[in-house]
């Protein structure tokens, strides 16, 4: 019955090859109480080792985010206040009312706020101010409008080394009148400073150009119409440059619209807010300006329209009636004059009364008409009812008349008379006090809105608010750094803790955690790019943390080699880079620092190091010996250290996997073996060539050799795959250049048992 992988027996190159479909132990993690606590310390100890990188990514886009701060051009924001009143607030509340009114929706003010951005109040002011016209000083791409603000206002000397006619001051160019063609709309045009009020005009794709003068107006004929032009002002220096634009008004009342931001305050307050933005703080506040006057005249006009076309209705008939009241007393005055007074009888005056209340009462409704048809029709029922009524009136003043001829001709002519001054001079005092009336309202009459804060220039630009942009700069560049380190640690699939390995292979498999070293790389930081010694840790810092951690696999190898079938110990790493030659070095002087006889034989046919750790040369080495061409014992580099002895790899051979596969190389092994209480050799990679394979055949236990961060899950599993179809099985994994930040480092503690490590299929 086969043993679970944890209690076989100390890992030695098997007498038969091992069952390849053999899997891992399947049970949970070893550190499975651990395990969620040690995801969230990976993602910290990622994002520490690749602080450099987030630190990096963080500064530049800090420094694009400053730049655009600094260059970018301030927006400014204006704004005005209006109050919408209620024309007919409901005079009496009660309980039924109040809760009513949650439920109503305040119209005036959504009416106000679509009337403030109409066509008909924008236009106006955009036509006042001519904001189809747009004439700019020329900047230099970028940065020239940051150069310009720093000049305060000064003329600068235009041009880039005296080209381009860039501007860099307080350049200044008003242009009051620019029609052109259809055609021409949205066409930049380009006005030249010549000194002395004297400017250029050219550009826009045509070939006109002219020089003017300022203050004068020009009608240029072009074959597509008529193009008038006329600058009121420039203020720069000779050479300077303006770009001129005349652009389509609708386009321009369209862009306004889009541009303001309109706002009820409060949920049916009646309180609007308009609000617009625009990089000259001086131009948005005359422009929300005019559209706030705009829109208050516009309003009160609206209110006063009835009153204002009855009065002028009644401004013209008021003269027509005082000249028929003059005449009338003119005729009543000469018949008096030439009759005497005439005495009426009793029927005669109630005759005239009744007829002059009658003309009174047809007067009356004649203004009544008048004054509806300002508002309805003669089809209207209202008007319709009015007539009717004035047709009876005149059938009874039909049929006094009729009395009234009755009457003797002198006493009909002054009772017509007297009657027509009473008409009349009823008719007018009625009229004027009308009249009166609704002056009196015209002058009275207040608009249900009013302007509650108008605008002011503003001072400040709301845009950019440049610690604002600092500071999302860098919490962005943090951000994407950290994502950037997650994506590179992703697509490496490099392993980070030894746990992660344990938990793979599902057995206790790491014999030692070795550290990164901060002194080690300085050593080799200077040395780097030269050929000469390298610096060996275990002689120059023994205290060394991976020293400690070597010195703990020195241990758990000690206790382990007596079930050992030799002393012999490789190795190998499954790809290059993965610091093995520091590894085999150092733990070759700690080993021997024990006491014990150590030799450290370097296989890598490759690219064998290890010479350059002791400061000797390689060509008295392995491969004169394994082709014979020297004694055994002329190879062999005695006292490197203290109870160390070295062999390097010697010239390296061409064919080196066959080179190894000489049985000169088993034979020397066994011999020089039984001298040495540890012969430890390194190895080239297990995946990239098969020497490692032919190596690991000749030794009592194999260690594999990997790196935090470079070494993935499949290398180790397919390390340990190929050495398996050799008949090896190896020993134990070595975990190197562990993070010293890492919280997932600890020093492990010496091995009382390995285990085999198989493949699983």
């Amino acid at each position: 019955m086969t043993k679970p992988t944890d209690h076989l027996p100390m890992a030695h190159v098997a007498h038969n090859p091992p069952i390849l479909s053999m899997p891992f132990d399947p049970r949970p993690s070893l550190n499975a109480v651990d395990e969620p606590a040690a995801d969230l310390k990976g993602h910290f100890n990622t994002l520490y080792d690749n602080r450099w990188l987030i630190g990096g990514i963080t500064a530049l886009i800090t420094l694009i985010a400053v730049l655009y701060a600094l260059v970018a051009k301030p927006v400014y924001e204006a704004n005005l206040m209006i109050h919408v009143e209620e024309e007919s607030p409901n005079a009496s509340k009660n309980i039924l009312s109040e809760a009513s009114s949650l439920f109503e929706t305040k119209k005036a003010a959504i009416a106000e706020m679509e009337l403030l951005r109409s066509r008909m109040v924008v236009s106006q002011a955009v036509d006042n101010l001519q904001l189809y016209i747009e004439v700019q000083p020329k900047y230099f791409p970028v940065v020239g409008f940051w150069f310009a603000n720093q000049n305060n206002g000064a003329l600068s000397n235009p041009g880039l080394f005296g080209y381009g006619g860039y501007v860099w001051g307080g350049e200044k160019a008003e242009v009051t009148v620019f029609d052109v063609p259809e055609s021409w709309l949205n066409r930049e045009f380009t006005i030249t400073a010549r000194g002395i009020n004297r400017y250029h005009f050219s550009g826009g794709g045509q070939r006109l150009a002219f020089d003017g003068t300022v203050g004068q107006r020009y009608r240029v004929p072009t074959p597509d119409g008529i193009m008038e032009i006329k600058v009121d002002r420039l203020y720069a220096n000779p050479g300077a440059r303006f770009r001129l634009k005349r652009k389509s008004r609708l386009g321009t009342i369209q862009e306004i619209q889009t541009a303001m931001v309109i706002t009820e305050q409060g949920k049916q307050s009646g309180v609007i807010e308009v609000k617009l933005r625009g990089e000259n703080a001086k131009r948005a506040n005359a422009l929300l300006s005019e559209i706030g006057r705009e829109y208050m005249r516009q309003n009160l006009a609206r209110k006063t329209e009835e009153a204002e076309k009855s009065l002028a209705f009644l401004n013209k008939q008021l003269p027509i009636l005082k000249r028929q009241l003059e005449q009338s007393e003119d005729r009543y005055n000469q018949f008096r004059n030439l009759h005497g007074t005439v005495d009426l009888r009793e029927e005669g005056r109630m005759s005239l009364a009744q007829a002059t209340a009658a003309k009174a009462r047809r007067m009356e409704l004649l203004q009544k008409k008048t004054e509806l048809l300002a508002r309805f029709t003669e089809d209207h029922p209202i008007v319709a009812a009015i007539n009717r009524q004035r047709k009876e009136v005149d059938a009874e003043i039909e049929a006094i008349a009729a009395r009234i001829k009755t009457l003797p001709v002198l006493e009909q002519d002054e009772a017509r008379l007297t009657r027509d001054i009473k008409v009349n001079t009823d008719l007018y005092t009625a009229l004027s006090n009308t009249a009166q009336q609704l002056r009196l309202i015209s002058v009275g009459r207040v608009s249900n809105v009013r302007l509650i804060d108008a605008p002011m220039a503003p001072e400040k630009p709301v845009r950019p608010n440049r610690p604002v942009i600092v500071a999302l700069a860098v919490i962005i560049g943090m951000v994407i750094g950290g994502a950037i380190a997650f994506a590179r640690k992703a697509l490496s699939g490099g392993i980070d803790a030894p746990q992660q390995v344990e938990r793979m292979l599902g057995s206790r498999a790491v014999y030692a955690t070795i550290p990164h070293s901060i002194i080690q790389e300085k050593l080799t930081r200077r040395v780097r790019g030269e050929r000469g010694p390298l610096p060996l840790l275990a002689e120059i810092m023994p205290e060394d943390p991976a020293i400690e951690s070597l010195r703990s696999f020195r241990s758990a190898l000690l206790f382990a080699m007596p079930h050992f079938k030799n002393n012999v110990v490789m190795l190998a790493g499954p790809t290059c880079g993965l610091g093995k030659s520091f590894v085999a070095a150092n733990f070759a002087a700690v080993m021997a620092s024990s006491g014990k006889r150590v030799l450290l034989l370097d296989a890598d046919f490759r690219n064998g190091q290890l010479h350059r750790y002791f400061g000797v040369g390689r060509e008295q080495g392995l491969s004169k010996a394994i082709n014979g061409e020297i004694a055994v014992e002329q190879i062999i580099h005695r006292g490197v250290l203290d109870n160390l002895d070295f062999i390097p790899t010697g010239p390296l051979p061409p064919n080196r996997s066959e080179f190894l596969l000489h049985p000169n190389f088993g034979s020397m092994l066994e011999s020089i073996s039984p001298n040495y209480d540890l012969m430890l050799i390194n190895s080239p990679p297990i995946l990239s060539v098969a020497d490692a394979l032919v190596i690991g055949s000749h030794a009592g236990a194999v260690f594999i050799l990997t790196r935090a961060g470079v070494t993935t899950a499949s290398e180790i599993n397919e390390s340990i795959k190929h050495l398996n179809h050799a008949g090896i099985a190896p020993q134990g994994v070595l975990f190197n250049d562990m993070a010293t930040s890492s919280l997932y480092w600890r020093q492990p503690e010496p091995r009382r048992e390995a285990a085999h490590l198989e493949y699983s299929a």
